[in-house]
């Protein structure tokens, strides 16, 4: 994310993501393939989280980062608890193991275009000269 446009490297992360939960319904019948779709949805979803979590920390003035970027965390974790629920609902409806996992997948995908959105009609600030050397001017004030 350092070296390119962090909304882009989400947006590919999160979109790999997807790609990698939707195939996990469809490979049951081939283990091996069952093993590297879990590894690379665990990685794309744990890499594409930490990522958002540095993002949103742009997003806020820094005496109210911390509280931004914790409500933020709240509510990601309000859908977490709501997706357990509604896989479990979907399971009880005896959905077919493939329709689950494409159900599941449709949140990585809106947060990949939700990303994208982002990168499109606000750059990050980090990136502007302004805020550079402002905060080199705050630093030499304190």
């Amino acid at each position: 994310m350092d070296k390119f446009d962090p909304h882009v490297v989400l947006r590919v992360s999160y979109a790999l993501a997807g790609v990698f939960v939707a195939l996990i319904g469809s490979s049951t019948s081939l283990p091996w393939l069952m093993v590297v779709a879990v590894f690379c949805a665990g990685f794309g979803v744990s890499g594409s989280q930490v990522g958002a979590n540095a993002l949103a920390a742009a997003f806020y003035p820094t005496a109210s980062r911390a509280t931004g970027v914790s409500w933020a965390s709240g509510v990601g974790r309000i859908g977490s608890v709501l997706g357990s629920m509604l896989g479990g609902t979907m399971l009880s409806l005896q959905w077919d193991l493939s329709t689950v996992f494409l159900v599941v997948a449709i949140p990585a995908f809106i947060a990949g275009t939700s990303m994208l959105a982002m990168g499109w009609t606000r750059p990050s600030r980090l990136a502007t000269p302004d805020l550079i050397v402002s905060s080199a001017e705050s630093a030499r004030q304190i």
